[in-house]
């Protein structure tokens, strides 16, 4: 397996551990991944993350120093306060801790000096609202 696959399984993990009984602001009831089908109607909030660019960033022998950077959406009933969305992005970001001392529990690579969330409210004909949070992980991979 990849490391690339393995950030994705363990991002997937992190973002899961997202609800109020774990502490968060936030009861998530679903994560989909890039490729999983979203159905209509579905439970919100939910989450779906996806790997948005994956470039080389050095460069040593069969090794890549690699940063992956990744788009999460988290969806809201139009229904819902305009506070849900910061909400969502607080715990999105202490879920992956976000400037923790303690390095075992930060995400393994995290470049967090990056990252962006953009709201995006409800218009005429659409039921959900969203933030999207990008953040960017930094590994290694080897060539063999």
């Amino acid at each position: 397996m990849t490391k690339a696959t393995e950030l994705d399984a363990a991002l997937r993990a992190r973002l899961a551990a997202i609800a109020q009984d774990n502490g968060y602001l936030t009861d998530v009831a679903q994560v989909y991944g890039p490729l999983d089908k979203v159905r209509d109607r579905a439970e919100t909030p939910y989450i779906q993350y996806r790997p948005v660019r994956d470039a080389r960033a050095d460069t040593a022998g069969r090794q890549q120093l690699r940063r992956r950077e990744y788009a999460i959406e988290v969806t809201f009933s139009k229904g819902d306060s305009e506070s849900v969305l910061d909400n969502a992005h607080v715990d999105v970001l202490r879920c992956l801790g976000f400037n923790e001392y303690d390095v075992d529990k930060r995400f393994p690579g995290l470049d967090d000096g990056d990252d962006e969330a953009e709201m995006q409210y409800p218009v005429e004909g659409v039921t959900t609202m969203r933030v999207i949070i990008s953040i960017a992980v930094l590994y290694s991979e080897t060539y063999r």
